[in-house]
């Protein structure tokens, strides 16, 4: 039974209990007043026979309310006392027998409802705290994804619009090293022919305890070794040989990284720290990331450089065309040099070369011919001008020193024996002609122009020699060599 309803019993017994008694003083004593003929007191029967039975009915009734009170209050501090002690028992994880064995108790309800409440309160409590706790570390994490998201953003931004390929690999190079804090930054670019990674880029310290600026693919250290499987490495997965290598260098942290494209292996990125642990497991996933872009964006550079390439490129002998000549002439003019020398040759009886010994031969002698020549270059450019003739651009070297390469030259390819693909051996010789300004013009069309009037002369004199465009002033001399 509850509490509430024994109080109401209390106090209803109690108030009864006083109404019987005024009932029972009433009919003791009624005989005695109607004799007496005096409700009240008089002056002949004082007020002695209703005074007794009324101070007896107020004194029963204070006692029996005193006995009344003192139990029921007797009764509520046991019961909160019972439920002090459960509680206690409770939180300190005591035994639960006392609640057992009390369960037909009246507070046991009360005792059960308060526990069942401080439980939940305790598992809310918590479970708040785990809430807390996981959307603090939600938090970081979007705050994480968030920069680097920013972060990948601005890089792209940088190397998407840069596509010469060494300004890319070292705008990279800056921007990782002051992203992820590292000692350097380096980024190798494979060379397919020569086997080896060559460092295209680098920032931070390059002292002496920095790597190689080449290595081969087939070295022995973590490098090399990332490059070959194709995997990201730090140096946990490095060999004791390769961690002895790092920590002679000061390097107690290291991440590699291959730049794999849609064509394969273009290069790998390395970073170096000289502190353990330097290097945490989000950064290796945002340097995987920035991998992946560098590489795009590396392909594509090398695509665009192929492209450009092939648009003043000369397909058959790999020298600049007509178009580049004329551009890069145009340039050199523009910058207002002192002096530019130009040399126009061609193959002396090429026509009977390849009736003799077909275009495939032709083809060959044209190609050799013009990779010696290109591997005498001191300064300027070689492009094919046409068929079998050439211009040589040399930018501030005179008349004299222009005349004397021109004469290297010639005797070079005079004194080579050219091979067809049947293996047969050809011999070849150039003539040259050869316009200088500021001597002969002022303009560079003008210039080729007298330049290939000086090579028509060398024709006309017997080929195989040089002659030079003169001034007006000069025309009527003549000056050639030959052999």
């Amino acid at each position: 039974m509850k509490l509430r309803n024994k109080c109401y019993i209390y106090l209803g017994i109690s108030g009864i209990t006083s109404i019987l008694l005024c009932v029972l003083a009433c009919l003791v004593y009624y005989p005695v007043l109607k004799e007496s003929g005096l409700v009240f007191v008089s002056p002949q029967h004082g007020f002695k026979p209703f005074f007794i039975p009324a101070l007896l009915l107020v004194c029963g009734e204070v006692s029996l309310i005193f006995l009344i009170s003192k139990v029921f209050c007797k009764l509520t501090v046991n019961r909160i006392r019972e439920l002090n002690l459960y509680l206690q028992a409770t939180v300190n994880g005591k035994d639960m027998k006392f609640a057992k064995e009390r369960h037909n108790d009246e507070l046991s309800e009360l005792r059960r409802s308060i526990v069942e409440v401080y439980r939940k309160m305790v598992i809310s409590r918590g479970e708040l705290e785990n809430s807390y706790q996981q959307l603090a570390e939600t938090n970081q994490k979007l705050e994480s994804n968030y920069i680097q998201s920013y972060n990948l953003q601005l890089i792209q931004e940088e190397i998407s619009r840069e596509l010469d390929i060494d300004q890319l690999v070292k705008k990279t190079a800056d921007i990782i090293m002051g992203l992820f804090g590292s000692k350097r930054c380096l980024i190798y670019m494979a060379d397919e022919e020569k086997e080896l990674l060559v460092a295209k880029a680098f920032s931070g310290s390059m002292g002496k305890d920095a790597p190689r600026k080449s290595i081969s693919f087939n070295s022995n250290n973590i490098i090399a070794r990332s490059w070959r499987d194709k995997l990201i490495f730090t140096e946990k997965d490095a060999k004791p040989e390769e961690l002895a290598e790092l920590h002679k260098r000061n390097i107690n942290s290291i991440l590699t990284v291959p730049l794999i494209g849609r064509q394969g292996g273009v290069g790998i990125m390395v970073l170096e720290h000289g502190l353990a642990g330097g290097i945490s497991n989000d950064s290796v996933k945002f340097a995987r990331i920035v991998a992946q872009e560098l590489s795009l964006s590396v392909e594509n550079a090398y695509l665009y450089d192929k492209m450009r390439r092939m648009a003043i490129r000369d397909a058959l002998t790999g020298v600049y065309n007509r178009l580049y000549l004329m551009t890069y002439m145009a340039d050199i003019f523009n910058n207002n040099p002192e002096t530019v020398s130009v040399l126009l040759f061609d193959m002396d009886h090429f026509k009977q070369i390849n009736d003799k010994y077909g275009h495939l031969a032709g083809d060959m002698v044209l190609k050799t011919a013009a990779n010696l020549i290109q591997n005498m270059l001191p300064s300027g450019i070689l492009a094919r001008y046409g068929g079998e003739e050439f211009v040589i651009v040399l930018p501030e070297v005179n008349e004299a020193d222009a005349f004397q390469f021109a004469n290297s030259i010639r005797q070079i390819v005079g004194h080579h024996r050219f091979t067809t693909p049947e293996g047969d051996f050809v011999s070849v010789t150039i003539s040259i002609g050869l316009a200088n300004y500021p001597l002969v013009s002022d303009n560079y069309e003008k210039l080729l122009q007298l330049a290939d009037e000086a090579l028509y002369e060398a024709k006309n004199s017997g080929r195989n020699r040089v002659c030079v465009a003169k001034p007006k002033k000069r025309r009527n001399e003549k000056k050639s060599t030959n052999a």
